[in-house]
């Protein structure tokens, strides 16, 4: 009877020291079919910025970027190559609420487009 009582007392700590230790997510962004979640423990830090599109070639990073100009005119947009790949940016939001509203509106015209966080200039 003595060791059932230790039995339990170990499962009981080891299940609750398990679930105080379980990694938390958050969803941030539901698409089609896809799911984009986060670890709480990631430090999530401004700038926020929505990126709309990676390219290999710069000719249609470049027509992509103003074509986005275009389609709003009052976020800043931002073409950056990190070897082949060319990747537009929208914006640079402090805040994160007003990112995830503002990335509503950019996918209604780029539905792929995903919100990115602490990005360097």
């Amino acid at each position: 009877m003595k060791k059932t009582k230790i039995y339990i007392s170990l499962f009981l700590i080891t299940f609750c020291c398990s679930l105080s230790f379980a990694q938390e997510t958050e969803i941030l962004n539901k698409g089609d079919n896809k799911t984009t979640t986060i670890n709480q423990n990631t430090l999530l830090a401004p700038p926020f910025a929505i990126q709309i599109h990676q390219s290999t070639t710069i000719a249609e990073a470049n027509k992509i970027k103003s074509e986005a100009k275009r389609n709003f005119p009052g976020i800043s947009t931002k073409l950056t190559s990190n070897q082949n790949i060319h990747s537009i940016t929208l914006g640079n939001f402090n805040n994160i609420s007003e990112a995830q509203q503002k990335l509503k509106t950019v996918k209604t015209k780029y539905p792929a487009a995903i919100l990115i966080s602490n990005q360097k200039d």
